[in-house]
């Protein structure tokens, strides 16, 4: 692992933690590999990728999956309870989840575009950025930063179960505030609430 991303995980998450965070993601990618209990895990039967595809195309479908990926909608979902504070009346949460950015660049452009047309107050990212549970993430976060940058702050995030905890630092120098194990205080017409805790999932 590249120094600079050890020193940056012990510095942001603690020597003992980090250890830990990555002796789990270690032990994962080795069951995903065959060394453990996981040894026919979908993930390891590589040609089944290349037959799925195949399977698809014949049929016609595999054009068609490729579009309706592209066809991004937002939907609005309306809260309203007593239990919630006036003070965020009118108050609009966008949350991004399950991007997996690498698997299709026509789905991230017209995200980024999308992105541009809607008006909110606080951003949520809720993880599984990228597409493999394991592996290299430089296509993911390639593909992460021009949505990052179509995005209006504050933007917070957490990791899920396809994410590294590797991707962290590049994440957090786009402008996110990942919440690992943290929560977060701020402000919204003078009360204070708190953005819950992340526990980083890394179950499959």
């Amino acid at each position: 692992m590249n120094e600079d991303i050890s020193k940056f995980l012990e510095r942001r998450l603690g020597r003992l933690h980090a250890k830990l965070r990555l002796g789990i993601e270690a032990e994962h990618e080795a069951q995903i590999f065959g060394y453990g209990i996981n040894y026919f895990h979908i993930e390891n039967l590589r040609p089944s990728h290349f037959v799925i595809a195949t399977l698809l195309k014949l049929a016609g479908l595999y054009g068609r999956g490729r579009r309706n990926a592209t066809q991004i909608q937002v939907r609005r979902n309306h809260i309203k309870s007593t239990q919630i504070p006036k003070a965020f009346d009118g108050y609009a949460i966008l949350q991004l989840s399950d991007l997996h950015v690498d698997t299709s660049k026509e789905a991230m452009a017209r995200l980024s575009i999308v992105l541009q047309e809607i008006d909110y107050d606080l951003c949520v990212l809720t993880g599984d950025y990228r597409g493999e549970t394991f592996g290299p993430h430089d296509a993911t976060i390639a593909g992460m930063a021009p949505i990052c940058a179509a995005l209006k702050g504050p933007i917070y995030g957490v990791l899920g179960n396809h994410d590294t905890v590797r991707m962290l630092p590049a994440l957090e120098q786009m402008g996110i505030r990942m919440l690992v194990n943290e929560c977060e205080i701020s402000n919204v017409a003078d009360n204070a609430y708190i953005l819950p805790v992340s526990m980083m999932p890394i179950s499959i």
